[in-house]
């Protein structure tokens, strides 16, 4: 009679640890949805794509090298929105946002995207984006440069090495 009793209380908890679970997962997978997490995906995917020539400005491709760059981005754009689409990424996202935020904390989060504020907040972040991305392009211009410097320095002192031996 314990054991029977004993399985049927183990049975009754992991039902509920189940059933806790799905309704913590359909959480997360509601404020993606109200956030409309796989739109703000492909627009960076567009804004990304946008940005193509200030990235050949900064790496410095020459006219000659545009179209060799353009079908390498092309391709690299493929296979990104091939390998990281919103229907292969969503599982994983339901899968962090449950286990970073308690389903409770999901329901605000619900809550707080679906009032006034919240739909503002998003309708604005295609712009955010733009402007971040903007911004970090900018700020990167300086890093791939020292990046540069450090990297002739490296070769530099490779080659003053080998000579040495």
């Amino acid at each position: 009679m314990r054991l029977f009793l004993a399985l049927l209380f183990t049975f009754a908890t992991s039902t509920s640890a189940v059933a806790d679970e799905a309704s913590h997962a359909a959480a997360a997978r509601e404020l993606l949805e109200v956030t409309r997490a796989a739109d703000i995906i492909d627009q960076a995917y567009g804004s990304m794509e946008s940005q193509f020539d200030t990235m050949a400005d900064q790496l410095g491709i020459t006219e000659d090298q545009r179209p060799i760059f353009d079908r390498h981005m092309e391709r690299v754009f493929q296979v990104m929105r091939e390998e990281m689409n919103w229907e292969k990424m969503e599982p994983y996202m339901v899968s962090a946002y449950a286990q970073v935020y308690t389903e409770q904390e999901l329901r605000e989060l619900i809550e707080f995207y679906e009032s006034p504020l919240g739909q503002k907040f998003l309708a604005k972040m295609p712009e955010l984006m733009n402007v971040t991305m903007t911004t970090t392009q900018e700020m990167m211009g300086g890093f791939y440069e020292r990046l540069g410097e450090l990297q002739a320095e490296f070769e530099a002192e490779l080659a003053a090495s080998e000579e040495g031996h």
